[in-house]
């Protein structure tokens, strides 16, 4: 009897975390001060993780929400989609959002590889081989720009929001390697407000201190899911689980690492850890 109530216990939680808890979207909104002075105020939307596959009614409510306000910057940092035919709905959708001052994005690793069941155990990690099947990375990017995204490919691109200049240095996906951290901060200018979007957090193993104000990342989900008194089991970042998600301070930077919106089609599956699009305001 006890094995039969338990069963039926652990069926109605998986049931739970698959049907209910991926959709449990949270806006979550953080005041930030930065060490260097801006001239004024400004607000960024940072979206990550989103794995677009094609139509999705909960995501699509939620996206409806969020594009109500007009935001500062928008900033997207990778697993755009999880398969090809996830890109006609990401432009479909992001296109619905604005940005006065626009919208960047750097690519992760879903946006490269098309990953199946195999590839969650063989491909998934730090130091495995890549998955045979490639996402068509170029015509994502077409597609995006075409919508008004632009999209940094380890490279930078200057901005003003007042009288306050600032770079938005876009690291390409450290985790399948395609990363270089020198190239993309070439244009580094420690006069101005540097910002950097990199798919993982772990890219600050090749930073210095100081180098950069203001990060945003993705990647770990937030190790989707959670355990009371534990947190996250798995957190596809070599920095620890403290490092999965939050607003932190990595060598002197503000970093925003998201809990992602979505989820890959191997794991579909959250518990304790909802997703959540964030907003900083940035304060002068």
């Amino acid at each position: 009897m006890v094995i039969v109530v338990l069963s039926a216990l652990a069926g109605l939680l998986f049931l739970w975390m698959h049907k209910v808890a991926l959709y449990q979207f949270e806006i979550n909104r953080y005041p930030v001060s930065l060490k260097k002075k801006v001239s004024q105020s400004f607000s960024v939307l940072h979206l990550s993780d989103i794995h677009f596959t094609g139509p999705n009614p909960p995501l699509d409510e939620f996206f409806q929400r969020i594009s109500q306000e007009t935001y500062d910057l928008i900033v997207l940092s990778g697993d755009i989609i999880d398969c090809e035919s996830g890109i006609t709905h990401a432009v479909r959708t992001l296109s619905k959002l604005k940005a006065t001052y626009g919208f960047y994005a750097v690519f992760g690793n879903h946006d490269y590889y098309d990953y199946h069941l195999k590839d969650a155990f063989l491909h998934n990690f730090p130091g495995q081989s890549k998955p045979k099947r490639l996402n068509p990375s170029e015509k994502l990017k077409e597609a995006l720009e075409g919508a008004g995204l632009r999209v940094l490919m380890n490279e930078t691109r200057e901005l003003m929001i007042g009288q306050t200049p600032i770079l938005i240095h876009g690291l390409d996906d450290p985790t399948t390697g395609r990363a270089s951290i020198r190239k993309t901060l070439e244009n580094y200018d420690a006069s101005k407000l540097n910002i950097l979007l990199t798919h993982s957090i772990d890219a600050f193993y090749d930073i210095g201190e100081g180098e950069i104000d203001l990060s945003f990342s993705g990647h770990s989900h937030g190790g989707q899911v959670r355990l009371p008194w534990v947190g996250p089991i798995l957190t596809h970042t070599t920095m620890g689980r403290a490092y999965a998600s939050g607003i932190l301070s990595v060598k002197g930077a503000v970093c925003s690492i998201s809990r992602g919106m979505g989820f890959g089609r191997v794991l579909p599956l959250r518990l304790l850890c909802p997703p959540e699009a964030i907003i900083l305001t940035i304060h002068a």
